[in-house]
């Protein structure tokens, strides 16, 4: 049949002839010259990807393997081909996964969402290395995500991303799952109880959501956020530029919003951002949580406060006490005593080593006559005597060593 019809017989004529129903002749003439045409095709495609195969061997180089992401980068490069070439190209490439097979779990709207950190390497932030990690709470219903990168992962810095992310979705869901992170859980009793971290505790009943670690070594529980990291790394974190954490974050927040949420999920079917709508969260409460970052620290005897690298100066009256300090998220350094009443405020500094003194706090301080006032030592010493380096050697004394030999004659007399 192929052969009558690449002498030009006509269907009809070939299915007089062999007796076949014309169906059937068209569809083994066709099946035998689709091929062809989609290897014409192919062969069209791949030239319009040769020119960027360099490129494409460099991203993947540097672990990038995300398709999408790698087509909207050709896209910006000028490629006018089609996603699926690149997917085909990249396919051999990929590293194969080894992953057991288990049953998806899947939530009603509103019901749960999933967190986690994941760690990123270090990174450069204020004159100083610093660890880095992103904090990632997925909506397990809508798949609506929400990421903020950190230089901790204190508890406090964990509270204030749920606060961040409640912000964004615009409410609060009945339950988060998430592993059994110092953030959250101290440890079990042996009849596996949760001993719960209290400040982490008390954000989640003030908030309204019932938090729910994960079963030890079950990290599959949270797979949604798990892989939400995944995709993080992939399509978003791989060959990133930024400048600080806070570009990083504003580089996020811009992804988020024109790449992760807006897209069609390839679980769902769906679009995160219009799920959203649907999930039915509770109400934030009307008055927002504190989260600033808290912590403990004892004024030393110059009225002095260490913070995070640097030192603060408190009134004297608070000398050798133990006051707290916080840190807001409009980055002012407040220092509070024992009853919760605001002792001194400084704006919070970059780097290390620095101390930030005012005056005032010093002034019921006796000072003795000719005596400096405080941090002015070093100036006045140096306007007086000039650089110490500069300064005469004093005069010594030389002898004769047969001196020191005498001496030790005397010695043993």
């Amino acid at each position: 049949m192929i052969e009558m019809y690449r002498k030009g017989m006509s269907i009809s004529d070939i299915a007089r002839q062999t007796g076949r129903d014309r169906k059937t002749v068209r569809k083994a003439v066709k099946g035998t010259l689709q091929p062809a045409k989609k290897r014409k095709r192919q062969a069209k495609a791949v030239r319009k990807l040769s020119a960027y195969e360099g490129y494409l061997k460099q991203r993947m180089g540097e672990g990038v393997y995300n398709t999408r992401k790698l087509y909207r980068e050709l896209r910006e490069r000028g490629y006018q081909g089609g996603l699926t070439q690149v997917i085909l190209y990249v396919q051999p490439y990929r590293p194969q996964r080894g992953e057991q097979a288990v049953m998806r779990f899947e939530t009603t709207p509103g019901e749960q969402a999933q967190v986690d950190w994941g760690y990123f390497g270090s990174i450069d932030h204020e004159g100083r290395q610093r660890q880095l990690y992103v904090f990632v709470m997925t909506l397990c219903w809508s798949r609506a995500m929400y990421i903020e990168f950190t230089v901790n992962s204190t508890t406090d810095s964990f509270i204030r991303c749920h606060q961040h992310a409640f912000e964004y979705f615009g409410g609060v869901p009945r339950e988060v799952l998430h592993d059994n992170l110092k953030s959250a859980v101290l440890g079990r009793e042996r009849s596996g109880r949760i001993i719960w971290n209290e400040r982490y505790l008390d954000y989640a009943l003030y908030s309204g959501f019932t938090p729910h670690p994960c079963r030890p070594y079950r990290a599959q529980t949270k797979g949604k956020v798990e892989r939400g990291i995944g995709y993080v790394r992939q399509n978003f974190w791989c060959g990133l530029r930024f400048a600080d954490v806070a570009d990083l974050n504003v580089q996020a927040h811009t992804w988020l919003n024109t790449i992760a949420n807006p897209r069609v999920h390839g679980t769902t079917g769906a679009i995160p951002f219009e799920r959203l709508g649907q999930e039915h969260l509770q109400v934030l409460p009307a008055q927002r949580f504190d989260t600033s970052l808290k912590v403990e620290r004892y004024a030393s005897r110059d009225c002095l406060v260490s913070y995070d690298g640097n030192f603060y100066s408190v009134p004297a009256r608070w000398a050798n006490t133990m006051l707290l300090v916080k840190e807001t998220e409009s980055r002012e350094v407040l220092i509070l005593n024992g009853l919760g009443e605001l002792v001194a405020q400084h704006p919070k500094q970059p780097g290390r080593h620095k101390r930030v003194m005012v005056p005032a706090h010093y002034a019921g301080l006796p000072v003795r006559a000719n005596q400096p006032a405080p941090g002015q030592a070093i100036q006045t010493a140096r306007a007086t005597l000039g650089d110490p380096l500069a300064l005469p050697a004093p005069q010594v004394e030389t002898r004769s060593l047969s001196i020191y030999g005498q001496l030790s004659e005397v010695g043993h007399d």
